[in-house]
């Protein structure tokens, strides 16, 4: 079978952007491909989110803007960017699907290739989510429409920039369910940013640049593929994906910075409350 490879190029800042009033939002469901036409068969081309016409970046900057009524502001980069820098701009980033909301797909993630991968959330049953997209090549050729259905759990996170389900949370409060005490596991994969001795950091369980205060015993963690299964030789090295399995006790909260403080291995470590769930 061949291996489904997405390329989402970079995107360009601080170049004059084309204002540019969308229609009002929509009912959530699958729009099927709505991708403006002279930029779906145009050539090369740059659109107002300074994104590369074609690419799943652009598609999803399209959405946010015809259906959400959410202007992306420029900066995002590549698909494999936007989960960070959402974010640091105090968008919740968690495991948690809803309708509007935006797939993110780190390196090597349910067939993202190295820049990543990004698409709109069109629907949610269960556990199983349908996502719209362009630039992932399932056969139909490079730079096209898709949609697909999968389980939720396939995903680097899902950005809440202003979802279409009615009373979705789009900023990135503090999760007050989850209390000193509480026994929490974590949710999704995550990737390894960096190797310090023989510890891990994650800017995804960081939440941001990780510091001294987000090293993580990897001890515990389970090195997986981009399907979420694991692999042969489980020695993690920097851009390497894994899980962490097992439940965990909170033994504080930051509420400023959003953090929560547990203990995985032999060591005590900071985490965003984005990548928990309470047990």
């Amino acid at each position: 079978m061949k291996k489904k490879i997405v390329k989402c190029l970079l995107s360009l800042t601080g170049l004059a952007t084309v204002l540019i009033s969308w229609g009002a939002p929509t009912q959530a469901a699958v729009l099927g491909d709505d991708y403006p036409s002279s930029w779906k068969y145009g050539g090369f081309g740059i659109d107002p989110w300074t994104m590369y016409w074609r690419q799943c970046t652009s598609f999803a900057a399209y959405r946010l803007s015809n259906t959400n009524g959410f202007t992306l502001p420029v900066g995002y980069g590549n698909a494999i960017t936007w989960g960070p820098i959402a974010r640091s701009n105090g968008h919740r980033v968690d495991m948690n699907p809803a309708v509007g909301s935006i797939a993110w797909f780190s390196d090597g993630v349910n067939g993202a290739g190295y820049m990543g991968h990004v698409a709109w959330v069109a629907e949610v049953n269960g556990d199983q989510v349908t996502i719209e997209e362009y630039n992932y090549n399932a056969g139909q050729g490079p730079e096209k429409y898709h949609k697909r259905s999968f389980h939720k759990s396939q995903v680097s996170g899902y950005i809440h920039f202003k979802d279409l389900e009615a009373g979705a949370q789009t900023s990135n409060p503090t999760n007050s369910s989850i209390k000193v005490g509480d026994t929490i596991r974590f949710t999704g994969t995550f990737r390894v940013t960096s190797i310090v001795g023989s510890n891990i950091t994650s800017q995804d369980l960081a939440g941001g640049t990780p510091t001294k205060h987000n090293i993580v015993d990897p001890g515990p963690v389970l090195e997986v593929d981009g399907r979420g299964n694991p692999t042969s030789d489980q020695y993690l090295n920097p851009g390497e994906t894994f899980t962490i399995p097992g439940n965990f006790k909170v033994l504080a909260i930051d509420p400023p910075s959003d953090g929560v403080l547990v203990q995985i291995g032999n060591r005590k470590t900071w985490v965003t409350q984005s990548v928990l769930e309470k047990v």
